[in-house]
């Protein structure tokens, strides 16, 4: 490498954007997000290249990785990566999903498994021939298992079963009415249905409450969307055929990072497969993986450099 190349990466997320070098101890953030899904490709062409040139200024950027939710469809990629130059972006910038710079961070040293748990989940797994595996991540109707609205989602279900005579009683049913003001158990369908997935999710502290209390069937909730987890990432190291013993775990995404009780029992679960000690990564992992995926890029080196060029996540 040459001595004054530099490589920027940009995670921009839901509410912000983060930047990070590699070379240098230089990072940031911008309350500033690239929403693609809401605003479209002509719009965060724009937004985008605004956050690049904060981020780059006053630096000779070699190139750039921008990690955009959303983005992990290649045509839009593209799309987007195509128009910064007319908005003033002079150095090359190549445009990937979000998933996949929070794999590049986790996973650049070689075969491990990043799981994820927000208001989402998925796992991926990097095979010993650097190819990356998902599993799950498929969205709140169709997947998601063990995500922060998943956990809040089968607990309100678990109150309506209540109700209905086939579970016990259980006190997530008064604490999911007072939490969503649904008025009534028989509501809270209503009440859910009506809300995003994110403000869903947001109610997970009160069944965690729930749970140290010693409710017996938020204990189950809790089991039944943990084990569910588990079995994304068992899929995905799986088809990595990749082993469990010893093998490197970075837990990622809101529910992960900050509910202790959630973390323990899954990995807790996970060291009955064999794995390593999980670790939680990083505030800045994303944008310090899209600039490894940058100076991969440049230098043409693989596996790396085929993530950014063919990989889909």
């Amino acid at each position: 490498m040459v001595a004054d190349e530099d490589f920027l990466g940009i995670d921009c997320g839901g509410s912000q954007s983060r930047w990070s070098y590699l070379q240098k101890a230089d990072h940031g953030a911008l309350p500033q997000p690239v929403q693609l899904a809401l605003n479209g490709v002509t719009a965060s062409a724009q937004a985008l290249a605004d956050v690049l040139r904060v981020a780059a200024r006053g630096r000779c950027v070699t190139a750039c990785v921008a990690a955009i939710a959303g983005a992990g469809d290649r045509a839009l990629a593209q799309q987007l990566a195509i128009l910064l130059p007319a908005h003033g972006i002079t150095f090359p910038v190549a445009v990937v999903g979000d998933v996949l710079a929070a794999a590049a961070g986790a996973l650049a040293s070689g075969p491990g498994l990043l799981l994820w748990s927000g208001t989402g989940s998925f796992a991926i797994a990097r095979g010993n021939d650097g190819a990356l595996h998902r599993i799950g991540g498929r969205g709140y109707l169709l997947g998601d298992q063990g995500s922060g609205y998943d956990l809040v989602r089968r607990a309100a279900a678990a109150a309506l079963m209540a109700l209905d005579g086939m579970s016990p009683p259980t006190e997530l049913s008064d604490a999911l009415v007072q939490a969503f003001q649904a008025g009534s158990v028989a509501r809270l369908g209503a009440k859910l249905q009506q809300l995003s997935t994110g403000a869903v999710a947001e109610r997970l502290p009160v069944v965690i409450a729930c749970v140290e209390r010693g409710d017996m069937v938020a204990q189950e909730v809790l089991a039944s969307g943990t084990d569910a987890l588990c079995m994304i990432a068992n899929a995905a190291v799986r088809q990595a055929e990749i082993e469990w013993r010893d093998l490197p775990v970075t837990f990622g995404g809101g529910v992960l990072a900050s509910v202790a009780t959630v973390r323990a029992m899954v990995a807790d679960r996970l060291s009955m497969f064999g794995a390593a000690r999980p670790v939680i990564a990083a505030e800045l992992e994303a944008a310090r993986g899209a600039a490894l995926l940058a100076q991969a890029w440049h230098q043409r080196e693989p596996p790396m450099c085929r993530w950014v060029t063919d990989v889909a996540l």
